[in-house]
């Protein structure tokens, strides 16, 4: 049986329909790595033009998109970092964005607490700690997708999951966070 032939204009349909689902969960996941809308929308472009570009590729019987994209997405990440130079994972623009105007100012000054708060018990974890809770709730990845992404089996990302979880809830309980 010969291979079966798409023609361009399926094959941009198709990616079309690709970027409309899975944008959002790229976008937030680069958000939630940088701290930046900036730098989201930098990272996003340059996953979907990566993807793009290897659309023609991809290989379904090698894995699914949505590993195939957060690998890329990942590496857009990296990338990023290592080009400006930074060493963090938090940026100004994650402290002091924008905020809807309507919003009241007693409203404001909450939120502001609210992300400093959640700030300051993220930086409690571990760089693989943040990197698995980034990809888990603002990229929606099952364990199994990270852990093959991050190079984990399945049952260490739900251990590593499971251990952040508890160290945010008690970071912003404000109780002492230990170790592990």
């Amino acid at each position: 049986m010969g291979a079966v032939l798409v023609s361009p204009t399926d094959a941009v349909q198709d990616f079309a329909a690709f970027y409309d689902e899975w944008f959002d969960r790229v976008y937030n996941y680069a958000r939630h790595r940088t701290g930046s809308a900036t730098s989201a929308d930098e990272i996003v472009s340059d996953v979907f033009t990566r993807a793009l570009d290897s659309w023609h590729r991809f290989d379904p019987l090698e894995g699914d998109l949505r590993s195939w994209l957060f690998s890329i997405a990942f590496r857009s990440v990296a990338d990023h970092y290592r080009s400006e130079k930074r060493r963090g994972w938090l940026t100004l623009d994650a402290l002091f964005g924008a905020r809807d105007a309507a919003t009241p100012p007693g409203r404001r000054l909450e939120e502001a607490d609210e992300t400093g708060r959640l700030l300051a018990a993220l930086a409690c974890l571990d760089e693989q700690q943040r990197e698995v809770v980034s990809l888990r709730f603002y990229g929606g990845l099952t364990n199994r997708a990270i852990g093959k992404l991050l190079d984990l089996s399945e049952s260490n990302v739900g251990v590593i999951l499971f251990r952040a979880v508890r160290r945010l809830r008690q970071a912003l309980a404000g109780e002492e966070v230990g170790r592990g």
